[in-house]
């Protein structure tokens, strides 16, 4: 009997449904996708999902519904985490989070699972297309393995999938240069010379379907216009990776293109669709007003949003964008470039100031001082509202860098500030996706447009962390595990002390210690003693590693706090666990540990080391697998560099634990 693999509509359907669906049907296998997007599909789609996303996924969730009760053998929804083609010189094409989370997000309904969707029939390669050929096919044949299917041609399906996806892009470009080339040419005629053309910079999963973007398409139509998708416009060619350098969405990358398009365009504008809950694009669209030189419209849509309103906002965009051209208004906006410097480049020039979050950043910020960078830490804004950055921020956008924001704003404030004496630092990374790599990013270009002409430091690229010193880097790392290991006894103790304020005291006093310790330049390991500790990390076995003068300031606390006077009370323990920032700031947790404490609970709080030890960790096997799979030296050199962090990581918590 043929094998029946159904493929939902929506998400990156449109992008990759000329590979999938070429590939199976090569193999014999029966593809058959989701009906077109309806209303049907929309309300079981609300009904199904668990919890608040953006409307796509929830329409996704119907997707996948609808398939179910064609009586599909399996639903194909790969773990797409990059695309493979990033714009311009870009390194990176990453898709968002929950994008890439699909097939995980459709497991945990409980309402899908109830009408048969299991771990036996939800077929999700892990999918980077940025690996290669080789990745490709190990992931498909592991997919046509749980089907039960022979994986005897799976590359030869695969090369021919690929080649259909090659002609499609190249038809793709070639009705691009086409239309592209008609509108120049319509717009430089004196009769069209006022006649705007509107860029619709949307998602291909949201640009392409009239019942995910409220028909804006043939709205734009209606009123007269022409409607252009992205697809359809040369931002392939458009390069802007120097100028916005961190910039790994790849819709970001497109969109971003898109403003370079339009403003070299006279009668090109945009028209930017968004959804509530589109975590991205609070980033995203705050960048392209900073790179805009002409209005743009942006709608934000969920299931809610009616065609009144929307109309209503077209309409007034369309007369906006005819006075614009017919009083020749000049481009005099502004273009700021993201401007990001590495720690070389103020060492011994100016005082680095590290965002607030806990006593982690302290002990980073006592070690950059004991190696010569003049160091401190933001104070918190005493705003709880966090009016300054809200002020200056477009959307939704995540806590952490609204407080991370704020406290900089607030420093900025206070008199005598000058932005030749210090620099900001906000850690960053290359690859997202999560947010928190655009923070950079965007506090640069904000206070460019304050005309704050103030450094802002980041981490970096791969392996930039090693222009510090391993020296450091240990000193470092040493610093941070010793505050989780304090904080841990402080958890254990306070919900249990009969008076009440003895544990934080103690707390406050080793904290100052180690702080102390970290300071002080006659602490920083020589490279003798630096590669010696690295061994005895890589191999803690052989080690006792109770010599260190940080093992001996946490022995000391140990012992204070069991001689703190405690009830014989049993209490109930509680993980808390959550993003790595809000966990670990009060302010952005409301205090959540306090208040656990309070109503009679014994915390565990997840340590900040975590976050960083799995990330490394996770980089080093994927570092591993595409050098098994390709041999290419940069492979090999990011494996050996993140393996090396991580066993020394392992190794130091192994120690201090």
């Amino acid at each position: 009997m043929q094998i029946k693999v159904g493929i939902p509509r929506g998400l990156l359907f449109n992008d990759f449904s000329p590979l999938f669906i070429p590939f199976f049907n090569y193999l014999g296998i029966k593809t058959i996708v989701s009906d077109k997007t309806n209303r049907k599909i929309i309300n079981r789609g609300l009904e199904i999902v668990p919890a608040e996303y953006c409307f796509p996924i929830k329409v996704a969730y119907g997707h996948v519904d609808n398939l179910l009760k064609k009586g599909v053998d399996f639903i194909f929804i790969p773990h797409i985490a990059n695309t493979g083609k990033p714009t311009g010189s870009y390194k990176y094409s990453v898709t968002c989070s929950w994008t890439q989370s699909t097939p995980d997000l459709m497991k945990s309904a409980p309402k899908l699972i109830k009408e048969g969707l299991n771990l036996e029939n939800l077929v999700s390669p892990s999918l980077f297309f940025d690996w290669g050929l080789n990745h490709i096919e190990d992931q498909m044949k592991k997919a046509i393995t749980q089907m039960g299917h022979s994986t005897k041609n799976v590359r030869a399906a695969l090369q021919e999938a690929l080649i259909n996806k090659e002609k499609f892009d190249k038809k793709i470009e070639e009705k691009t240069k086409k239309v592209f080339d008609s509108i120049q040419k319509k717009c430089k005629q004196e009769k069209y010379k006022n006649e705007p053309a509107f860029l619709v910079m949307a998602r291909p999963y949201t640009a392409y379907d009239a019942n995910v973007n409220n028909d804006i398409v043939n709205k734009i139509l209606d009123a007269g216009y022409l409607a252009i998708p992205l697809e359809l416009t040369p931002i392939g060619q458009i390069d802007i990776s120097k100028q916005m350098p961190k910039m790994y969405w790849i819709q970001g990358q497109k969109k971003l293109a898109a403003i370079e398009l339009l403003n070299k365009n006279r009668n090109l504008f945009g028209i930017d669709i968004t959804y509530f809950a589109c975590g991205p694009d609070t980033q995203i669209n705050q960048q392209m007003r900073y790179r805009a030189q002409k209005p743009f419209l942006t709608i934000e849509m969920d299931e809610h949003t009616g065609d009144a309103g929307i109309d209503t906002r077209l309409q007034a965009f369309f007369n906006t964008v005819k006075s614009y051209l017919e009083i020749e208004v000049k481009q005099t906006s502004k273009v700021f470039s993201v401007k990001l410097k590495g720690f070389d480049k103020i060492k011994g020039k100016k005082i680095l100031l590290l965002p607030p979050m806990s006593e982690h950043n302290y002990a980073i910020s006592s070690v950059l001082n004991a190696y010569g960078i003049q160091s401190g830490v933001l104070d918190t804004s005493p705003d709880e509202t966090m009016e300054r950055a809200r002020s200056c921020t477009y959307g939704l956008v995540c806590t952490p860098y609204l407080h991370t924001t704020e406290a900089m704003l607030n420093f900025m404030q206070k008199p005598g500030f000058d932005p030749e004496k210090f620099a900001f630092f906000q850690a960053t990374t290359d690859c997202g996706p999560c947010r928190l790599g655009q923070y950079a990013s965007l506090e640069s270009l904000l206070f460019q447009k304050k005309g704050i002409d103030i450094d802002i430091i980041t981490n970096g690229e791969l392996g930039a962390e090693f222009n510090l010193g391993i020296p450091l880097l240990i000193k470092a790392w040493s610093g941070m595990t010793a505050v989780d290991q304090l904080e841990k006894m402080r958890m254990h103790t306070s919900p249990y002390e009969v008076n009440k304020g003895t544990s934080d005291k103690i707390y406050e006093k080793y904290v100052k210690r180690l702080l102390d310790y970290l300071a002080d330049p006659k602490t920083n390991p020589g490279r003798i003693k630096t590669y010696l500790s690295i061994g005895r990390a890589f191999f803690s076995n052989l080690f006792d590693g109770n010599s260190s003068p940080i093992v001996e300031i946490l022995r000391k606390a140990q012992g204070e706090f069991s001689q703190v006077k405690r009830t014989s009370e049993d209490k109930p323990k509680i993980g808390v666990i959550g993003e790595f920032f809000v966990r670990l700031h009060e302010p952005a947790n409301q205090k959540i540990i306090r208040k656990l404490e309070e109503k009679g609970a014994e915390t565990w709080l997840a340590p900040a080391t975590e976050y960083l030890v799995y990330s490394y960790y996770l980089n080093s096997v994927f570092a591993r697998e595409k050098f098994s799979l390709n041999r290419k030296k940069e492979d090999l050199r990011e494996w050996l560099l993140k393996s090396i962090l991580y066993r020394v990581m392992i190794g130091y918590e192994h120690r201090l634990f």
